[in-house]
């Protein structure tokens, strides 16, 4: 198939580049720069398109559908890194996991252990999540860096402890659908989140698996 005319071909891999890079500026970090941007690049998309075909032509609205694609991935990859969409009805407390926090890991541990016998399984799950991050941070066992997701956390969590690989994903999941998602979190997810991170601080980690 031949190339449109005035369209260069992108190196995919250079041109996940380029997002990435320009996303990782400051000024995407507010709203109002990213919205600005956003309408900006799909406003120049669609222009080129349609001054290289002016014609409705089934290339014109294949390209006009690509170029939504594009903008959807790049909507739902800065949500995802964010959290713009949290559902800070739903939560009585913060959901970010790099927030500069006031309170030990065992303070957050006491408090998500609180929100659970009360019912409140979203919030329990956040502060479960912020608990390990906190506690991971004091024991040295993870850097913590901004806007740093539940998964990116297991991840490094699961070195110093890689036989509860599996409990910290699926207490990754759970925060996602806790600070994302419009569905509630069930008790059971939330009980295995709190009851994890209790039992990660009192588990000796395996520096081994750290220092490697």
């Amino acid at each position: 198939m031949g190339g449109v005319r005035g369209v260069s071909p992108v190196d995919p891999d250079e041109a996940r580049r380029r997002i990435l890079e320009e996303l990782s500026r400051d000024e995407y970090r507010t709203g109002d720069g990213f919205v600005a941007w956003l309408l900006h690049l799909f406003d120049s998309l669609v222009a080129r398109i349609t001054a290289d075909l002016p014609e409705a032509t089934p290339v014109h609205w294949a390209l006009l559908v690509l170029a939504a694609g594009v903008l959807a991935l790049l909507v739902a990859l800065v949500v995802r890194r964010t959290g713009w969409l949290r559902r800070s009805g739903a939560l009585s407390v913060s959901a970010a996991l790099d927030a500069a926090e006031t309170a030990d890991a065992a303070e957050l541990r006491v408090r998500a252990r609180t929100a659970l016998d009360a019912g409140r399984h979203d919030d329990a799950v956040v502060l479960a999540l912020r608990s390990l991050v906190r506690d991971l941070d004091e024991r040295t066992l993870i850097e913590v860096s901004a806007g740093m997701t539940a998964r990116e956390v297991a991840a490094g969590a699961a070195r110093p402890f890689p036989d509860l690989h599996r409990r910290l994903e699926h207490a990754a999941a759970a925060f996602d659908t806790a600070a994302y998602s419009r569905r509630p979190v069930g008790a059971k997810p939330a009980q295995d989140a709190v009851r994890l991170v209790e039992y990660v601080a009192q588990t000796r980690p395996d520096l081994a698996e750290v220092d490697a």
